[in-house]
């Protein structure tokens, strides 16, 4: 049963999804087709995706795991539809490439330890690649492929929204008590917030100069209200990740085109107007009122217990350089810090070993040089800029933290990457190679993660606690929220 609260003030969050539904409306979407059936289903799983970080809609479930079960629903609904719609096209090489990166996945899967978690984590990634490619099919499908950033975008608006009315709750409810981890919502942990953040701002500040051009000057400057509150959230919450991942992004796309000098001027303007209102709502406010705010260290130097587990996953990679001990198989030795190495190529070089980490180096690669060069095409605008700069984002913080783990993080990263492709790649048809293939793959997404949430999701809290009693250990993230494996 549902469980929401029905105290919070919806209306001005009404208002703001009813705009973009009527952007969606407006953009001559043509009379119901065969293809248009799946791309509303899609939709429809993506909206209730988005709502999975707003709202809480079961108390047995952490904010993690409830973003795992929708991330699960919405790649086992992908996986067959994918099969029907337009696909962005993938060169042979990088084709060929992915089939290797899964085919050694796979056998690493059937030598791990627990197998059946192993082939889990392979089913995600699978899916993922299929979301990306289905969004990558958007191509000749304007109205859809702008349906993706203002739904990103109105969550982040709701967040900002959330924060001012938390704050102003703690004056008005009598308790005169400051903490920033009660000043955010729709996240386990203020760094899962942050690597949401370092997608959302630069969409952000993209449809808000998309706006200003447009002559939409309400709608931009109501966005634009919203960046500025989510800098102060970031400013709030310490995210040191965050910040390097943007301002390398963004010196990035600096490098890289010129001409696109208005999205950073934007994104520096509000990370300003942020700034000035952290310096106001938590510093000046309490202390005119007599308060002592309880905030995070913005100033801390240290790694947090990163060199452990980064040794750990290396020392891990060299005793099984050819496979891995297994996706997700970081995790099945318990170690006192955390259950993934909080950097993306230590875990995969831990996980699926040297090969497949290559491979996939090779892909990312690829995809980031092929993005810089269409940005340095006269035919780039603010939504190129927008999409380089979350991507490369995502990408960075990667480095520190753990993007590829976090399922509504690595959910978001796949769509854009998808929308990214619908952009760089010319609008062509599939080989029949690539078709069959993601048909090939979509039979074990369906059926390994549809069994995950029909035998798993439903005794998940009951199983999590049963396996913290009986090992003595707390709640730390990978797959689901207790993390360690198996459970």
């Amino acid at each position: 049963m549902c469980i929401v609260n029905m105290d919070f003030p919806f209306s001005p969050l009404i208002a703001f999804w009813a705009y973009f539904s009527r952007t969606i409306a407006h953009s001559r979407m043509k009379t119901l087709t065969p293809v248009a059936l799946p791309y509303s289903m899609l939709a429809v799983l993506l909206t209730a995706f988005c709502l999975s970080a707003i709202e809480s809609w079961n108390s047995g479930y952490s904010w993690h795991d409830q973003q795992r079960i929708y991330q699960l629903l919405l790649l086992c609904a992908c996986a067959p539809l994918a099969v029907l719609l337009p696909q962005a096209t993938l060169p042979r090489p990088a084709l060929f490439l992915l089939t290797g990166l899964l085919i050694l996945g796979l056998c690493s899967s059937a030598l791990a330890l627990w197998p059946q978690w192993a082939i889990k984590e392979w089913s995600r990634y699978a899916g993922l690649i299929i979301l990306a490619l289905a969004v990558g099919g958007l191509a000749g499908r304007p109205a859809w492929l702008n349906f993706v950033p203002w739904a990103m975008a109105a969550v982040g608006f709701i967040h900002a929204f959330q924060f001012l009315v938390y704050y102003l709750t703690a004056f008005v409810s009598g308790i005169r008590m400051l903490d920033a981890d009660l000043l955010f919502s729709g996240f386990s942990n203020p760094r899962f917030f942050g690597q949401f953040q370092v997608m959302l701002m630069p969409v952000m500040a993209l449809l808000v100069e998309r706006c200003r051009q447009q002559r939409r000057t309400s709608i931009a400057a109501l966005l634009g209200l919203a960046l500025i509150s989510q800098w102060c959230i970031a400013l709030t919450l310490g995210g040191r990740g965050l910040w390097l991942g943007l301002l390398a992004s963004h010196l990035a796309l600096l490098l890289i085109n010129r001409q696109l000098w208005r999205i950073v001027a934007l994104q520096a303007g509000a990370a300003l107007l942020g700034f000035l209102l952290f310096l106001l709502l938590l510093k000046l406010i309490p202390l005119w009122l007599g308060l002592d705010p309880i905030l995070r260290d913005s100033l801390r130097t240290s790694l947090s217990g990163r060199d452990r587990i980064w040794q750990w996953a290396w020392e891990m990679a060299l005793a099984n350089p050819w496979l891995g001990v297994g996706p997700m198989h970081y995790s099945a030795t318990y170690n006192p810090i955390a259950a993934h190495p909080h950097q993306v190529v230590l875990q995969w070089l831990a996980e699926w070993g040297f090969a497949a980490t290559l491979i996939a180096l090779a892909i990312g690669a690829w995809g980031l040089l092929h993005g810089a060069r269409y940005l340095r095409q006269a035919s780039a605008n603010e939504l190129d800029a927008g999409l380089w700069v979350a991507i490369v984002g995502a990408l960075v913080l990667a480095q520190v933290d753990g993007v590829f783990v976090m399922p509504y993080t690595e959910t978001w990263l796949a769509i854009l990457i998808g929308l990214a492709m619908a952009r760089w790649s010319k609008p062509t048809t599939p080989s029949r190679t690539q078709r069959f293939a993601c048909a090939l793959i979509a039979i074990p997404v369906l059926l390994v993660l549809g069994k995950v949430l029909i035998s798993e999701a439903p005794t998940l809290s009951q199983t999590a606690n049963d396996y913290m009693n009986q090992h003595h250990t707390s709640w730390t993230p990978r797959f689901w929220s207790q993390g360690w494996i198996p459970m």
